[in-house]
């Protein structure tokens, strides 16, 4: 009878034991997804993860983004991604869009702008409706040269802000789109620049000043819609409303390069050579400068002054200036048998030049 008892009792204690051991095996599971995260991932780029992975794992979702936030405040930016990361793998998913969004801020700032397009676009699918997402996929597209897809994450991002100020019937398919933009503080400021630099692109020059008109009514000193603005005057023809832009920048930031560089390019196109020169070497060495007067005065069909500029390039450097002499190469044959020959706003050879800028540079935010 003992015996009886006994063999009850321990079935009573092993059903216990088992029913606990099942009531806690979905947080268990989660969990362990959280820690056996695969870091072959994509996403990840920083250091070995061993010394990374020695605490608990998060139970949810929520905690593994805390843990990242504060990994992040405190500049250890490898373990905030692992944290996000691991964010990912809870089959909730209900913070997924904000793990991703958090993986690409980071990425932008490492200049990792491919992986950091991939975690906003993820974001941005998952929530459609916020705008910080589009915009971010946006410009990380427009730096990687993708324009068109750019420019649909960006109107998509612009058509959201206004509808959030009231204008449902804004239409970017109209001539007259810039005028109708309304922006206030709560814009996304950097989506308004990037859709003026691919207004630019596609010569919509101004349409595009609109655009940098309305940034500079929100923020008067915005160093990136001063100097695209200054840029469009430039691309546009117009040196006299480029000048003026353009020394406001560098009155208000003389350490921008982009600035100078565009003052110069504008003093080129004016003849102004000394100006040009002078501008160009507050962010180049001499022989840069010189040879970037040579080479554009050649663009613009000023091939006595292109001549000249370049062979004071090639006695400025210290070094035999491979770059000069190619470009001297060219005036002095373009001297002979060529008209003169305009600059464009097209981008191509330009961009061998330390004059001009990347698409990429003129993005930046502020």
């Amino acid at each position: 009878m003992n015996l009886i008892r006994s063999n009850i009792k321990l079935l009573i204690f092993l059903s216990i034991l088992l029913s606990s051991l099942l009531s806690g095996c979905a947080t268990q599971e989660d969990q362990t997804n959280a820690s056996n995260t695969n870091f072959d991932h994509e996403l990840y780029d920083g250091k070995s993860t061993l010394g990374l992975s020695g605490d608990f794992p998060p139970a949810t979702s929520e905690e593994a983004i805390i843990r990242g936030d504060k990994a992040y405040l405190e500049k250890n930016a490898d373990l905030a991604l692992y944290e996000y990361i691991r964010a990912l793998s809870f089959p909730t998913q209900d913070k997924a869009d904000q793990a991703y969004y958090k993986i690409g801020y980071i990425h932008q700032q490492r200049g990792n702008f491919e992986l950091a397009k991939i975690a906003y676009s993820r974001a941005a699918l998952i929530d459609e409706n916020n705008i910080q997402y589009a915009a971010s996929a946006g410009i990380m597209e427009l730096k990687l040269g993708e324009r068109d897809n750019a420019k649909q994450h960006l109107l998509r991002t612009i058509r959201m802000d206004q509808q959030r100020q009231g204008k449902a019937d804004w239409d970017p398919n109209l001539d007259t789109f810039a005028s109708q933009l309304s922006i206030d503080k709560s814009s996304p400021f950097s989506a308004y620049i990037a859709l003026g630099i691919i207004t630019d692109l596609e010569a919509r020059h101004d349409q595009a000043q609109l655009i940098y008109r309305s940034c500079l009514r929100v923020d008067g000193k915005s160093r990136s819609a001063l100097t695209n603005l200054g840029y469009s005057y430039y691309l546009s023809g117009d040196t006299r409303q480029a000048e003026i832009i353009n020394k406001r920048a560098t009155v208000l930031y003389p350490d921008d390069k982009r600035a100078w560089s565009n003052l110069g390019l504008i003093y080129i196109r004016s003849k102004r050579y000394e100006d040009a020169l002078d501008s160009l070497q507050h962010v180049m060495s001499p022989a840069e400068a010189l040879n970037d007067i040579g080479y554009f005065s050649m663009l613009e069909g000023d091939y006595e002054a292109s001549v000249n500029y370049l062979e004071q390039a090639i006695n400025a450097s210290p070094t035999y200036y491979a770059k000069a002499y190619q470009n001297l190469k060219r005036a002095k044959k373009l001297q002979i048998t060529a008209p003169p020959v305009k600059l464009t706003n097209k981008w191509g050879n330009q961009q061998t030049q330390a004059t001009v800028f990347s698409i990429s540079e003129r993005i930046d935010a502020e």
